[in-house]
């Protein structure tokens, strides 16, 4: 769980994208998780200084998701590999890359710098219930 004192976190690249906009709880992936959600929702939200690894794989919210088997995602939704591919795209996007440190703040304006992605906008199996502004067309 994350808190007040919690300084750094890894975090995979859609987490850090999508989290801010996807501002809902999933109960059935448990209260850990949720409250994992809404922690790291609020520090990317609202926290300057707090630091964040991009990270390949498995981060600090996927260790509370029932959908963690053999340390990967196995989610019917998208499974490790998929889940790889949207992290990719979302690496391209926001110009970042694996093992790279970046405070909350930083991100926040890299995101607001380059959101809605391409892949927001096309392929992103959430965009109907994501509240990242697309522009009109």
């Amino acid at each position: 769980m994350i808190n007040e004192s919690v300084t750094y976190l890894r975090l995979r690249p859609h987490h850090i994208l999508c989290l801010r906009f996807l501002g809902f709880d999933i109960p059935e992936r448990g209260r850990e998780y949720e409250r994992t959600s809404r922690d790291i929702r609020e520090m990317m939200n609202s926290h300057e200084d707090d630091l964040i690894e991009v990270t390949c794989g498995v981060d600090d919210l996927c260790k509370y998701c029932p959908n963690l088997g053999d340390n990967k995602c196995i989610s019917p939704s998208g499974d490790e590999e998929k889940v790889r591919r949207w992290d990719m795209k979302v690496m391209d996007g926001l110009h970042l890359k694996y093992g790279m440190r970046k405070t909350a703040g930083e991100l926040r304006r890299i995101i607001s710098q380059n959101a809605p992605l391409d892949f927001c906008r096309d392929r992103c199996p959430l965009k109907t219930i994501c509240t990242v502004k697309l522009p009109v067309a």
